[in-house]
This record gives C-alpha cells, structure tokens and sequence, in this order.
C-alpha cells in the first residue's frame, strides 16, 4: 500500500521500500522487546506494545495490508523472542536493551522519512 500525499496534508512523501523495510523492522524489534518485558515483569506491562499502538494509529490507522503486515511482524517477533528467552535473566535484559538501540535506530530513520534533513 503505498500512499502519496492527501490534500489534507500536502507535504508528506511517498512510502518508498526502505520506508516498508523500517516499518516492519520496527514493529519487530517492538514485538521482540514486548516479550522479554513481559517474561520480566508480567503481562500487566504494556510498555513495548503501547509503542506499537501508537505506531499503528499513526502509519496505519485503516485496515489494510500494512497495518496487517506491522501487526504480523510484532506477533512473530514476539512468539519468537518468548521462545528464546524462557526466563528473565541477564541476558534476556541485555536482549531488551539492546532491542530498544536498534529501535531507536530505526525510528529515527523513519523520522527521516517525514524530516528529511536539508542540505545546508
């Protein structure tokens, strides 16, 4: 699905294959630190996946194939990462850290995507 700009909103660019590559990178990564947050602290904690809420009501808020496709990243990714990481320890801590870098990383690219720096 790709989206150009609205009338509504005239300055936002197209979605190009690296701004689908992010996206789903991103909700992946999200997913993967949603399952050792809750094999830390509980299912009560929803920290990882309110980000992914907040990602889907602003990149695909319609039904549709993206937000399906981000949605399916974040489910897979979290069904993989519970797997691996039986028991909350060091190195599932670690994991969680380093999930949220890259994640970072990763948002900022797809800032860039709607910011784009100008040359100077």
């Amino acid at each position: 699905m790709v989206s150009g700009a609205s009338a509504a909103q005239p300055d936002i660019p197209l979605r190009t294959p690296d701004y689908f590559r992010d996206a789903a990178d991103l909700a992946s990564t999200l997913g993967s630190a949603h399952a050792i947050r809750v094999r830390c602290n509980g299912r009560q904690d929803q920290y990882w996946r309110q980000y992914m809420a907040d990602m889907l009501s602003y990149e695909a808020p319609d039904r549709g194939s993206l937000r399906s496709s981000l949605v399916d990243n974040f489910n897979r990714a979290y069904a993989d990462v519970s797997a691996q990481y039986i028991q909350c320890d060091n190195k599932a801590v670690e994991a969680e850290a380093r999930f949220a870098r890259h994640g970072q990383e990763v948002a900022e690219r797809l800032a860039m995507h709607y910011f784009p720096k100008k040359p100077e």
